[in-house]
């Protein structure tokens, strides 16, 4: 669940736009700016992970980059709630964040013509997934660090599909028709205001293909 105090954003928005700064710079002058955004976004999520890790043993290193840089800051924020792993939630934060404003970033650069396509989905999730992975192999059996970290990568991912590409989908279905034919399936509905103008989308739970209850009774 991404979501702090109030308190404690701005702090944490400054160190996140330098780093998607940096990440979007890259992307359009080193990298192809396209599809390598999985391999820049996924050491990005590692930098922070390890440095997050070194410093809840007790490691003081000063940062050597801006994601060691966003991973001190989340912790130092987290310091004052005075027990171990209130960092989770700051972690939570700033990647739900990085993720959305790296995107931003490159449309204003010109490299992208939109925020968000089904490939930016698909290489944000993976390289999401695969930090999350990488953290894991990195853990030993006893690590609740990496099991913490590894939760808050994964949930990254889970709110991203939910809260962004469920409705990016809900948009294309529309568009374009549905692509399930199952007998049990959700249908996507619209969601009209007062006065009749469609806001937005749902997802209702129907079973196609059988008469409804009433049916059959009207039959008899």
């Amino acid at each position: 669940m991404p979501y702090i105090a109030s308190e404690d954003r701005p702090r944490l928005d400054g160190v996140v736009e330098g780093l998607a700064d940096e990440l979007a710079s890259r992307l359009s002058e080193e990298m192809n700016g396209d599809t390598e955004v999985s391999s820049c976004y996924k050491g990005a999520f590692l930098a922070v992970a390890r440095r997050l890790h070194s410093l809840q043993r007790g490691e003081k290193q000063r940062p050597r980059t801006k994601a060691e840089e966003l991973a001190f800051e989340i912790f130092a924020g987290a310091e004052k709630y005075g027990y171990r792993g209130a960092w989770v939630g700051g972690l939570d934060y700033a990647l739900t964040r990085l993720i959305q404003r790296v995107p931003v970033k490159m449309v204003e650069k010109g490299v992208w013509n939109e925020e968000f396509r089904f490939w930016v989905y698909v290489q944000t999730g993976g390289a999401l997934e695969r930090a999350a992975m990488t953290t894991h192999a990195e853990g030993g059996d006893d690590d609740w660090v990496s099991d913490a970290l590894v939760a808050v990568l994964t949930d990254v991912k889970d709110e991203y599909k939910r809260r962004v590409n469920t409705a990016y989908e809900a948009v294309q279905i529309k568009k374009s028709g549905d692509c399930y034919t199952t007998p049990y399936r959700t249908e996507m509905v619209d969601v009209e205001d007062d006065m009749k103008k469609v806001i937005g989308y749902t997802e209702i739970m129907k079973e196609f293909g059988r008469p409804r209850n009433d049916q059959l009774a009207d039959e008899e």
